[in-house]
């Protein structure tokens, strides 16, 4: 729309379109209509070669409509004010029937007035200089010129300016690099007219029409098959899910795809012309402009024929990692570069997770081995124990301290425990059990544990969802995230342990670390508390790490939580934000009624 438009692109569209206005409805009384079947003639060939274009390796690659042609020709048989009825017609044609999306009104309206102006400049010229349609040859140079330049100016230089208000850039520069280089087409396209007018006056309509046929056929299948490859150009850009990014010489950005739309957040036309050092941070902004130069320049360098990381800006200020492969496109004087991004955020939080999970293996094999060993050390001193009792009367006062000994050993051993149930070496008993019954049936021993001010409740499934585990080890692990959800809570707020079933495919088992896809049991255990930073979400699962004061807490609580669910075969994670709240999810695959339990472990 136009209200969309920079205020300056919208008061030159508008101003332009009033001048067009002006001069068609103020010349068109002076035209002359007759011979009418001529000019109806050359009306509907304006409007069917509009959508040709050929394409001009001389103009940078350009793609030219082909219309222009009969509008010179049109200038010389029917002079300016006639003639602006077929630029009119053509404009219209082009934005209105040949355009592959629809236009709004005023950019119709403003490539008819564009049009309207420079046929009656370009005509102007034409006969200043003495033009006339039947002239002798060495006449005709002058005037053919004069008008084919003129139409060329008057034509191209206003829509430069449209772009460059629209997106921002240089006008200069966009005349330059899309326009400047397609004038000889021009000047060739008015000798061509300047042929055909003579072939008609010295053989009649008819062998022109023929002559016409077969370059007018040839253009249409040059149309067809350039109108075919912009539209699989086009399709390839709207599916890619890389962004693609195409940069010109300056690094201004001159094609920006859907996917980097969503990627950095800027609208195309918005960021059409900026310079591509807008989308970097600037802590690495001078060094990766600095190779983008270097590769446009030279072909060479850091980028080529390689695949970097680096880090992205968003139009939000915020940073995030990128795969980046350029492409370098063109001759030294017209190469641009095509950059492949690829957001990597996702891997990047896959590595970061297989990476955890590495070390809480290692450190669950170290502490499983302590535990170990020091548990048989354990049973040796209680079995002492054990005997110095059997073996003091009843008021010995070496009982006391047999006794303490004892206690100190019962303890000892219940931290072994722990550390053998993260290591995943504890003996276990599994069994299939319904999720949601062990879940439900813990409601009125989880409420005894919950502050009065905060929330409670326990959502299940409807249908039976079975699984084979633990279930004395399931009530710990949902006791000991309740016990933490409510500690996160000091003010009170609702805290809701949910379980349901849910389907994985590819990408959700993606964004669990060794996740497998079909079908799980989901519990989660939801707070509205105080949450947790990214940096502590880290640690989380360590075995002795602890956010809560010294004293009141061993840090072995979520690692045994972690033990238990890999030793069931499930996965776990937690979504979570400073003053938002945690939510732990805990995965565990759905068994059949008549799977067996596996053996004790």
């Amino acid at each position: 729309m136009l209200r969309d438009l920079p205020p300056r692109a919208r008061w030159y569209i508008l101003v332009v379109i009033a001048v067009g206005a002006v001069t068609f409805f103020t010349l068109l009384p002076r035209a002359t209509f007759t011979p009418i079947v001529p000019l109806i003639f050359l009306v509907l060939l304006s409007s069917l070669t509009s959508a040709f274009k050929v394409h001009l390796p001389i103009a940078s690659g350009s793609n030219m409509s082909v219309s222009y042609v009969v509008d010179i020709a049109a200038l010389m048989l029917r002079g300016p004010h006639a003639t602006m009825i077929v630029g009119a017609a053509s404009g219209w044609s082009q934005t209105t029937l040949n355009s592959s999306a629809p236009n709004p009104p005023f950019r119709t309206l403003f490539n008819i007035a564009i049009l309207v102006v420079t046929v009656q400049a370009a005509g102007q010229v034409f006969l200043r200089l003495g033009g006339t349609p039947y002239a002798e040859s060495g006449a005709m140079v002058m005037p053919l010129a004069g008008m084919a330049l003129t139409y060329f100016f008057v034509n191209t230089i206003p829509i430069a300016i449209a772009i460059a208000l629209t997106t921002n850039q240089s006008a200069w520069r966009i005349w330059k690099t899309d326009f400047a280089s397609s004038a000889p087409s021009y000047l060739l396209g008015a000798a061509t007219a300047a042929v055909v007018i003579k072939v008609t006056e010295s053989s009649g309509y008819w062998l022109t029409l023929l002559l016409t046929a077969a370059p007018l056929y040839l253009t249409y299948r040059m149309y067809r098959v350039g109108r075919e490859s912009e539209a699989r150009q086009g399709a390839i850009l709207e599916a890619a899910h890389d962004a693609i990014i195409t940069m010109d010489q300056e690094l201004n950005i001159r094609e920006f795809n859907p996917a980097a739309e969503r990627m950095f957040g800027y609208a195309r036309l918005d960021i059409l012309g900026r310079n591509v050092e807008l989308l970097l941070p600037p802590a690495s902004r001078a060094r990766q402009v600095s190779a983008l130069n270097e590769y446009m320049a030279t072909g060479s360098g850091t980028l080529a024929g390689r695949q970097i990381e680096l880090l992205g800006l968003k139009s939000d200020g915020s940073e995030f990692p990128l795969d980046l492969t350029v492409a370098r496109i063109g001759s030294d004087s017209r190469a641009v570069l095509t950059g492949f991004f690829r957001d990597i955020t996702e891997r990047r939080a896959l590595e970061e997770q297989l990476r955890q999970s590495q070390k809480l293996e290692a450190i669950g094999r170290l502490a499983g081995g302590v535990a170990h060993d020091f548990n048989n050390i354990l049973m040796s001193i209680m079995g002492a124990a054990d005997l110095l009792l059997m073996q003091l009367p009843s008021g010995d006062s070496a009982r006391e301290e047999a006794t303490e000994i004892k206690q100190s050993v019962d303890r000892g051993a219940g931290l072994t425990r722990q550390l053998l149930a993260f290591s995943r070496r504890q003996a276990t008993r599994p069994r299939l059990f319904a999720l949601g019954e062990i879940v439900g049936g813990m409601d009125r021993m989880l409420r005894r544990l919950i502050e009065a001010e905060i929330e409670f409740e326990i959502i299940s499934a409807p249908d039976p969802l079975m699984i084979v585990a633990d279930s004395g080890q399931l009530e710990q692990v949902v006791m000991n995230l309740v016990i933490n959800a409510r500690d996160a809570m000091p003010k009170g707020g609702r805290l809701t342990v949910r379980v349901e079933e849910v389907e994985l495919d590819e990408a959700a088992a993606a964004t669990l670390a060794e996740g497998k896809t079909g079908r799980y049991a989901r519990l989660s255990v939801a707070d509205t508390g105080t949450g947790i930073d990214e940096q502590t979400r880290a640690k989380l699962f360590e075995p002795f790490f602890t956010t809560k004061e010294q004293g009141k807490g061993t840090g072995l609580g979520l690692s045994i939580v972690y033990g238990i669910v890999k030793q069931s075969g499930g996965y776990i994670t937690v979504a979570s934000e400073p003053g938002r709240g945690a939510t732990f999810l805990l995965y565990f695959p759905i068994a059949t009624a008549s799977e067996p339990a596996p053996a004790v472990a």
